[in-house]
């Protein structure tokens, strides 16, 4: 039975925290190192993940905060610490800050506190946060991990090649046979009976050593002259190595992380205020924009100061998600899925319809009108398809960005030409398919 509190849970929790396994997984190695570490298959992990990310955005959220906080395997510390200077980290500090841009983002737009997710954002981290709870408490000790392989050896050469290791002279090895020298004029005379040397007991001085080569006892050429040519100069000095000039090393500029982390709080500031106050003209596109306006900024003063090309790497994928926001529009979640309307009045037909990710299906066979209406229908991603009567006068005006073109376009009076009310649709489609037919 665990005893600790809930606090010291929690602080192990953390210390115990799984590590990214990039190459057993995908993107990242969120989902697999978190599969490892608590033994469960992640592909369980992703499907939780991608089911999270589409009711409420909480999972694209949660994987991006995993991102930043869990460490590389191999690596000391994750990459958020490695911004706030805690330990080194295989992860770039400009990839790092880009994480935080994307987060910031992603939780003002998508995320559980985000506009337009009627709750299910919240729902969707909870249900997130309490099944890796219980993943921690069915194994809370993690297991053991291999050791890092070492990809290449620190010296795979042998040493190098260094003058003491061979002899100057190979030949000085060689010594001459021991024995008395020719010259000794007692040597082919008969030593007397009581003599010393008719007793085996010569003295030193009667048997001296061969004199060695005078060729072998010339000393050892230095290390700069192994050929032996220069005797005349081997008593200088060895000469000293040249000093090796190291460059002075050029202070690195802050102002790129300066920048990043300015446009990371604008846009954590603005979503604060769009999800507090339920600022309709936040939307995720301005979001973006505001951001992209700090580093625009930051790109403007860093020409001056020759410094901050590293804010060139965030203002590329930056700059494409304004504008596909823009092309999207403000997201809500209550138009998604399929949508039938049936109107037979005026009364009933409404001013405006919208379906993003979604069917719309608007049947005007059986409607009525007594004078003019104009109605608005916005597709974002989906596909809308409306049904008019046969001699029902309409006014098709078009508007479409990345989607088919309509077909029916401009004033048609049907069957019996054009006499009576008119209703005009206005399409405004993005990204999706709007058609226009009678019958």
């Amino acid at each position: 039975m665990n005893t600790r509190s809930f606090p010291e849970q929690l602080s192990d929790m953390w210390r115990t925290r799984p590590v990214r396994l990039p190459r057993q997984g995908h993107v990242a190695g969120v989902c697999a190192g978190i599969g490892v570490r608590y033994d469960v298959d992640p592909v369980l992990i992703r499907v939780a993940f991608v089911v999270s990310t589409f009711f409420g955005g909480a999972g694209l959220v949660l994987y991006l905060a995993c991102w930043l906080l869990l460490p590389r395997y191999g690596d000391q510390v994750s990459p958020a610490e490695s911004l706030v200077g805690r330990g080194h980290s295989s992860e770039s500090s400009t990839k790092a800050v880009v994480l935080l841009v994307v987060l910031a983002v992603a939780a003002s737009a998508f995320g559980p506190m985000g506009p337009g997710v009627g709750g299910s954002g919240f729902v969707s981290m909870v249900l997130m946060l309490g099944g890796l709870w219980l993943l921690y408490q069915r194994r809370p000790e993690p297991p053991a991990l291999p050791g890092a392989p070492q990809l290449f050896p620190q010296n795979p050469f042998q040493a190098p090649f260094q003058q003491s290791q061979y002899q100057q002279a190979p030949f000085a090895q060689h010594t001459a046979a021991t024995g008395p020298a020719p010259a000794d004029p007692n040597f082919w005379t008969k030593p007397e009976p009581d003599s010393p040397r008719a007793a085996g007991t010569e003295s030193p001085e009667a048997n001296p050593e061969p004199p060695q080569d005078p060729l072998l006892q010339r000393p050892t050429p230095p290390s700069w002259d192994p050929l032996g040519v220069a005797p005349f100069a081997w008593d200088l000095p060895e000469p000293a190595p040249a000093p090796s000039v190291v460059p002075a090393k050029q202070p690195r500029s802050r102002l790129t992380t300066t920048v990043l982390g300015l446009a990371v709080l604008a846009a954590a500031a603005a979503g604060a205020v769009a999800s507090a106050g339920e600022v309709a003209w936040l939307t995720p596109a301005r979001i973006g924009a505001i951001a992209l306006a700090v580093i625009g900024l930051g790109l403007l003063f860093g020409a001056f100061l020759h410094r901050g090309y590293g804010l060139l790497v965030v203002t590329g994928p930056l700059l494409g998600f304004v504008v596909l926001a823009s092309l999207v529009g403000p997201i809500d979640t209550s138009s998604w899925g399929e949508q039938l309307y049936s109107p037979r009045t005026a009364a009933e037909l409404q001013p405006a319809y919208s379906v993003q990710m979604g069917a719309l299906q608007l049947d005007l066979r059986g409607l009525e009108l007594t004078e003019d209406e104009t109605v608005t229908v916005e597709t974002r991603f989906g596909a809308t398809e409306i049904m008019l009567p046969k001699n029902l006068d309409v006014d098709v005006v078009c508007t479409e960005r990345a989607s088919n073109p309509c077909v029916m376009q401009g004033l048609d009076g049907g069957d019996d030409g054009v006499g009576g009310p008119v209703l005009t649709l206005n399409l405004d489609t993005a990204f999706g398919n709007s058609e226009v037919r009678r019958g």
